[in-house]
């Protein structure tokens, strides 16, 4: 049985329905689905300790900060889409989308680590196949550390204040994953799982400073390798 997470985890369960495809034949075989996620508690070796950040090349250049000096990192998925084997993923029209009820807000750092439980943060049901990667869609970002933080920039980041975050491509091609899974038609009340997991130490590897009191980083989220 799962454990149950707060509602400082997730905002909103995400409810995710996909129309089963129709031939000649009838509609395709679906199985029902969990997206879950886990943190990692394996911190890279490289990455400093300590609340100060360990400085790259010039003020604009990357730095990487020691995930425990991080409060919270909080994003919004607004969309998640999953790619059929095969096809191409350099083609969007190739992905499927996930039709959530509505964008879930997420605190990475306050995820469960390996080892537990992991949180569900979406249900639904795929088509009956091979999937060889997941992509989440983020319409919005935060960050909050423990302590003063230098990124480079001319000021410090305080302790306790959310400074917006810009990711990537979040919003173009979102957080790619490579997460592979299969979807069998399994009996009721056993979901195949979509089983994720945030890295919070790769993540902080490669953080900066916008220089107009952002940040900016990349949630690096990895297949976890088990199906709970």
């Amino acid at each position: 049985m799962r454990a149950k997470y707060t509602s400082r985890l997730i905002s909103a369960f995400l409810i995710v329905t996909v129309a089963a495809a129709c031939s000649d034949q009838g509609p395709e075989a679906t199985g029902d689905v969990d997206v879950t996620i886990l943190q990692t508690d394996a911190f890279l070796a490289q990455v400093v300790s300590g609340f100060s950040a360990s400085i790259v090349g010039s003020d604009d250049a990357m730095v990487q900060i020691d995930p425990d000096t991080v409060e919270a990192l909080t994003i919004r998925i607004a969309t998640i889409q999953v790619l059929p084997q095969g096809r191409d993923e350099a083609d969007n029209g190739d992905w499927v989308s996930l039709e959530m009820g509505s964008p879930v807000l997420l605190d990475l750092m306050s995820l469960p680590t390996e080892g537990e439980s992991p949180l569900v943060i979406a249900s639904g049901a795929l088509e009956v196949g091979t999937y060889a990667n997941v992509r989440l869609y983020t319409d919005s970002a935060s960050v909050s550390f423990k302590g003063p933080i230098s990124l480079g920039a001319a000021e410090d980041f305080e302790a306790g204040v959310d400074y917006l975050v810009d990711i990537p491509s979040g919003d173009q091609t979102g957080i790619n994953t490579d997460v592979s899974f299969t979807v069998e038609a399994a009996a009721e009340g056993n979901a195949n799982d979509v089983a994720l997991l945030f890295d919070s130490g790769s993540t902080f590897q490669n953080i900066s400073a916008t220089g107009t009191g952002r940040v900016t980083l990349t949630p690096v989220i990895h297949d976890r390798g088990d199906r709970a």
